[in-house]
């Protein structure tokens, strides 16, 4: 599905992400329907959930208010018919199935043996008109082994479209760059500097061995801690500060890391939750000029960084 939290809901702001992925879907496949030479072109959706959830009501007030009023939307979503679109937003995996034309096979990925047993309901509802295919495995394995691995698929006459919208920093750099390799694929990206990224970067520059070796793997690299602390001395000497635009600053670095892997990508779209607070940035790679400049309109639409 989408980013969701571990209660399994999702936040109003999904919406304008999602709203991102459909269009991009629409006009890729739009494009790609009438290209010869091309015998398939699929839609991986490497953390697909349970393809909807509860919308999860963002509130003010008091923090024992807002506990109030989330119980009772809790209450409301546990009693609501599960079509109800005001207390569910139905997610990846039915933007990408609903789209005017459909792409020729859909591989729908989660980890989570629950919500791969509602893909596969999904897959069921679906059968007649699609080729959908349920891997239950670890999205990084899932694609360098399942998919990247599977001989039987000629990248020089396919194409792909990988949505990598994980909650956390599960998408190591490793696997973006085998990707890149096949230079066929592009990618949509979820970039979670507020909600993980910044979280394990110490406003002090004093990080555990752990957790830089956990930055070291989502990165490919070590070069992020110059992007997000500077140097400088006073009084007391030598001192490692954290700069004050330190998720803007990740985020053009990580795009240009992206640039260089895949020979093009977009504007860094920045989402938001209710209270303007950064959540993440979404962006688009791959090998293709027609899919920038079409990922470039999509996702400059809202607050976006060259």
């Amino acid at each position: 599905m989408t980013s969701y939290k571990q209660d399994g809901t999702v936040g109003p702001w999904a919406h304008e992400k999602l709203d991102c992925l459909g269009k991009y879907l629409a006009a890729y496949t739009t494009v790609l329907r009438k290209r010869s030479w091309c015998e398939g072109y699929f839609y991986i959706d490497a953390f697909a959930g349970a393809g909807k959830a509860p919308l999860r009501k963002e509130q003010a007030g008091t923090p024992a208010e807002r506990q109030v009023q989330q119980a009772i939307f809790e209450d409301l979503v546990q009693s609501a018919d599960d079509n109800d679109k005001s207390t569910y937003v139905e997610g990846s995996p039915y933007v990408a199935l609903d789209i005017p034309h459909p792409f020729t096979r859909y591989y729908f990925i989660d980890l989570n043996s629950e919500l791969t047993s509602k893909l596969n309901s999904i897959a069921d509802e679906y059968g007649d008109t699609r080729d959908i295919r349920i891997l239950p495995a670890d999205a990084n394995h899932a694609i360098t082994e399942n998919i990247l691995g599977d001989t039987s698929i000629n990248w020089r006459k396919n194409r792909a479209v990988i949505f990598l919208d994980p909650f956390g920093m599960q998408v190591k750099w490793d696997t973006i760059a085998k990707i890149a390799t096949t230079n066929a694929i592009e990618i949509i990206v979820n970039l979670p500097v507020g909600m993980a990224i910044q979280r394990l970067l110490a406003r002090s520059g004093e990080i555990s061995e752990a957790r830089r070796n956990t930055l070291n793997e989502y990165f490919g690299t070590d070069e992020w801690e110059n992007i997000v602390y500077e140097q400088s001395t006073d009084l007391f000497g030598d001192r490692v500060d954290k700069v004050e635009n330190s998720g803007h600053r990740l985020a053009r670095w990580y795009q240009g890391r992206l640039k260089e892997a895949f020979g093009y990508a977009s504007p860094a779209r920045l989402i938001r939750n209710s209270q303007r607070g950064h959540l993440y940035y979404l962006l688009w790679a791959g090998p293709n000029k027609t899919g920038a400049k079409i990922a470039t309109h999509v996702l400059s639409q809202g607050e976006a960084i060259d």
